[in-house]
């Protein structure tokens, strides 16, 4: 008497229709790719959301006023002929507040981050204080001590000082997380080995913290090029800044092709700046270097 030998036939992995695949996944293994798409969506809508605005100032400013409008430079034209003064005060007052803070901030940072004292935290606490201040109140502030006290209303410095008050965390905080991640080791190996404080303070601290110093400066550019609200307030009517004729632009002839290519110019050196950022800063800091 013979038997029959089954034998199981295999089965081609190939032709597992992927219907069959996703019946065979559990739950458990669902939930990884839930998050995924959730995650994909959630970047998805906040670039909507940022990118948005921008596309439609930089498509207006690409276009004529009247009933058919066609595609032209000629607002850009405009804006590097009448606008030019604005943007040149805009790029100065930048580049000086962020001088400024830097001459400050570094000095602040290394004494609050490697030095114990009294009052230590609440020194750090006030000098916080305008990241949660709202910046009307900021303005307010301003204008009462500029124009009653020291008379620096409608003056550049004044501008300048200003900007210092509202930007200067964004620098301290970068710089003080630098300084906390920095090993100790290197300065001590520097000074047995015979260098001075100074030397070793200029040679292996300061570009130890480059990160940290140059994120704080990218973001004080950023953030001081598009002010407009403290600007308001401190500037007078002898300093004009390109977020200020911006809005004079509107509240005196309305939305124009030539006021959305303005802010479309304020819009692209913003992003001008953080990609040159990434792109001169960001490999050098991954391999350990900053000069």
């Amino acid at each position: 008497m013979k038997f029959l030998e089954v034998r199981p036939q295999a089965v081609d992995r190939g032709q597992v229709s992927r219907k069959q695949k996703i019946g065979r996944l559990r739950p458990s293994a669902l939930f990884p790719w839930i998050l995924d798409g959730l995650a994909y969506l959630y970047i998805l809508a906040g670039l909507l959301v940022f990118i948005m605005p921008f596309g439609v100032t930089l498509w207006y400013s690409l276009l004529t006023r009247g009933k058919s409008p066609k595609l032209t430079l000629a607002n850009y034209r405009y804006v590097f002929g009448s606008f030019v003064d604005s943007l040149l005060l805009s790029s100065k007052v930048s580049a000086v507040t962020v001088l400024l803070n830097l001459l400050i901030v570094i000095p602040a940072a290394y004494a609050l981050v490697c030095y114990e004292f009294k009052g230590k935290k609440f020194i750090l606490t006030l000098l916080n204080v305008p990241l949660y201040s709202p910046a009307i109140i900021l303005g307010i502030g301003l204008i009462l001590i500029y124009h009653f006290t020291y008379g620096l209303y409608n003056s550049f410095l004044g501008l300048c000082f200003g900007m210092i008050v509202g930007t200067f965390p964004l620098m301290l905080l970068p710089v003080m997380v630098a300084l906390k991640d920095l090993d100790t080791v290197y300065e001590e190996a520097a000074l047995c080995l015979g260098a001075g404080p100074l030397y070793t303070f200029f040679k292996v601290t300061l570009p130890l913290m480059g990160p940290g110093i140059s994120a704080g400066i990218i973001l004080n550019f950023v953030i001081v090029w598009n002010e407009f609200l403290v600007t308001l307030f401190i500037a007078g009517p002898d300093y004009i800044t390109a977020p200020l004729k911006v809005y004079n632009q509107i509240l005196w002839f309305g939305y124009q092709n030539t006021t959305a290519a303005l802010a479309a110019t304020l819009q692209i050196i913003s992003f001008l700046a953080l990609i040159l950022y990434f792109k001169l800063f960001g490999s050098r800091f991954l391999k350990g270097r900053f000069f």
